[in-house]
């Protein structure tokens, strides 16, 4: 079968790579000039197989209510429209206990999938090509993520709340101040300020490069697979007959496919509603430093998330990233808007750790994470169009559920559904 995907982030090129791999031609339409240049370019680079709580629980939610209202807290929202409304209902809506229960076990369930696919994939890539061993050319690293919490109420909270991953049969370490220290010496500032309650180690977590696992598994795809990857693509919109989709309208021709995957990010929304698909996707901006590190600094080597503050901190090869921040309903794409978020994340790096990089000298990134009112992805076709499949709205997790995504839509194509994500069934209206 003839597929063109279109977008070359690490959804759609995983996407590629298992439909590819079970003998489809497949053509990846890209608006850039390399894969991995949008939301997978310098993202907090955490594989948070083992914590998916979606963004309505209701510790967020109460605390996303109050934080907005603050220019320096971790959230807000930058337009107040019809649309934005509606998406701000639904998402009040799967904030009661049950809802976010229920949302964010079928998360988790993507997620275990996406840690034991990453295995299976390292273990057969790198028996072709030696780069791939122990994701050496994406610097993988499974040691963990950290959770540390600055107030004793939220740290017993969460200590409450990992019954559920007991359940699931994951296997969150309880940490106290001291060992929090043990595990992360860098932490010590905030100990030493007495703003270190304790911590939760989710041992099965990792981080790694977004960036280069979808610049290297794109060169695998083309030279392995034959996948076709065309850059600087301006996609104008979804050609259609009203019972299927007929071809995709660029800037240049026409390409013409037997189906069609949609695995573009938050602001090319506009294109599916053209066509009357609704995805319920609001574009939530975040931000990252990139702190170049060497033998002169400590910089924590520790994945690591400030629980309270929302913000990630991941060592990768010789840099030290730092993420966060939400900016719901955002569209903005000039750096004139970076200074708020960008100063929140430096003013909470130099009050949690000290020698941690050059940060005069660090690198600036926004991204728009896709997400949806209870954070779970679109992993369908669209019914309306039989050959139209959507691989979206993962939200701040799409890094950690690529391969799974990837995966499940092929399968999905292929006739070889699991009922285990029968769920993922009645997501789009």
């Amino acid at each position: 079968m003839r597929i063109i995907v279109l977008g070359a982030g690490v959804i759609g090129v995983s996407s590629a790579y298992y439909l590819a791999s079970q003998g489809h031609k497949v053509t990846v339409l890209e608006k850039n000039n390399e894969p991995g240049s949008g939301c997978s370019f310098a993202n907090g680079s955490q594989l948070s197989y083992s914590h998916t709580k979606t963004w309505a629980e209701d510790l967020f939610f109460s605390k996303f209510v109050k934080t907005v209202l603050h220019p320096t807290s971790f959230a807000s929202i930058k337009k107040f429209d019809k649309k934005t409304l509606n998406w701000l209902v639904k998402f009040t809506k799967n904030s009661s206990p049950k809802k976010a229960l229920i949302n964010s076990q079928n998360l988790y369930s993507i997620a275990v999938y996406s840690k034991d696919l990453m295995k299976v994939f390292l273990d057969k890539e790198s028996q072709h090509n030696s780069s791939w061993s122990n994701g050496r050319n994406f610097n993988y690293k499974k040691n963990g993520i950290l959770h540390f919490y600055r107030s004793k109420k939220a740290y017993e909270r969460d200590i409450l709340n990992i019954q559920y991953n007991l359940l699931s049969g994951n296997r969150p370490i309880v940490y106290s101040a001291n060992q929090c220290i043990e595990h992360e010496a860098n932490l010590v500032k905030l100990l030493d300020k007495k703003q270190l309650a304790g911590g939760i180690l989710y041992p099965e977590d990792a981080s790694a490069d977004s960036y280069l696992f979808t610049k290297n598994l794109a060169k695998l795809c083309e030279e392995k697979y034959g996948v076709e990857f065309v850059y600087n693509v301006e996609v104008k919109n979804l050609l259609n007959n009203y019972q299927k989709i007929t071809g995709i309208n660029t800037q240049d021709k026409v390409y013409i496919a037997d189906a069609y995957v949609y695995a573009l990010g938050a602001l090319s929304n506009k294109m599916l509603s053209g066509i009357n698909v609704n995805t319920d996707v609001l574009p939530v901006k975040g931000y990252s430093l990139s702190i170049n590190c060497n033998e002169e600094y400590i910089a924590p080597t520790s994945c690591l998330t400030d629980v309270e503050k929302r913000i990630v901190y991941s060592r990768i090869g010789n840099v030290f990233r730092v993420g966060g921040v939400a900016e719901f309903a955002s569209t903005d794409i000039h750096k004139n808007s970076y200074s708020k978020p960008i100063k929140f994340l430096k003013n909470n790096l130099l009050s949690t750790f000290s020698n941690f990089g050059d940060i005069d000298s660090c690198k600036h990134w926004s991204g728009f994470r896709p997400l949806r009112p209870n954070s779970i992805p679109l992993i369908c076709n669209s019914k309306k169009y039989p050959n139209l499949y959507l691989n979206t709205g993962h939200g701040s997790l799409g890094w950690t559920l690529s391969l799974a995504s990837g995966k499940i839509l092929s399968d999905l194509i292929n006739n070889h559904t699991s009922p285990a994500f029968d769920f993922l069934n009645n997501e789009l209206n």
